[in-house]
């Protein structure tokens, strides 16, 4: 077996170990807490799931090997016995090729452990949100983008790194057919933290051409893996 099929085989292997494994988390979350009687049910979870892995591989190599075997003079037809008053006749031992052909296996076993953890969402702290608002100026080329960060259960979040960016990709593919220069930019930085009240505002200057020709640009607002985005148009 190849190292190529060996990767392929232990990557659908572990991809369907965590496929199985969330399937079987999903449904204990979805047990109902009490039966038809009224009375709790036992509800379960699984924090973590050991695994071990034999995968054998095996090589196999075949060998050619060639033997020479020669034939006796006296089997030849033109060999002749010295005799005197004739000239001695050389006998020439034709030589005969022999192929064999041998197969050598070999059998490489290895065992892979690991462990599946179930992770509590943002470490089981409240989800963070990100609210972000793009707001026109004086200038009809600069946008404030106004950002607030909060939890899930209310509390504002204060002195949080906000990173902005451009996305040229996500912009492209909502204007196919357009001819985009790219030449948005963000004025002075891209990256602020929230004031005491969770709160941050920055200003981003959009290409003119991109801008005057009605296409939608997307920005990007970001505070660690959270992410929202936004768009601006004329």
């Amino acid at each position: 077996m190849s190292t190529a099929n060996n990767a392929l085989t232990l990557k659908q292997i572990l991809l369907g170990i965590s496929d199985s494994l969330n399937e079987a988390q999903n449904h204990l979350r979805n047990v109902k807490p009490y039966d038809e009687f009224g009375r709790p049910n036992t509800l379960y979870t699984l924090p973590y799931l050991d695994f071990n892995l034999q995968v054998e591989a095996e090589f196999e190599k075949e060998i050619s090997s060639e033997i020479q075997t020669s034939q006796s003079p006296e089997s030849l037809p033109y060999a002749r016995s010295y005799q005197k008053g004739y000239e001695r006749a050389l006998a020439f031992k034709p030589v005969a090729n022999t192929t064999t052909d041998t197969k050598e296996t070999n059998k490489v076993t290895s065992t892979i452990s690991g462990r599946f953890i179930a992770v509590v969402p943002n470490e089981g702290l409240p989800q963070m949100i990100i609210n972000a608002t793009p707001k026109a100026t004086s200038n009809i080329h600069i946008y404030d983008i106004d950002v607030e960060v909060f939890n899930a259960a209310g509390e504002k979040i204060s002195d949080a790194l906000v990173e902005f960016n451009y996305n040229q990709t996500k912009t492209e593919l909502l204007n196919p057919s357009a001819t985009l220069n790219h030449g948005t930019s963000f004025l002075g930085t891209s990256e602020i933290r929230t004031d005491s009240d969770g709160k941050a505002t920055i200003q981003v200057q959009v290409d003119g051409v991109d801008f005057a020709n009605g296409n939608i640009l997307i920005i990007e607002v970001n505070v660690g893996n959270v992410l929202t985005k936004i768009s601006i148009q004329k």
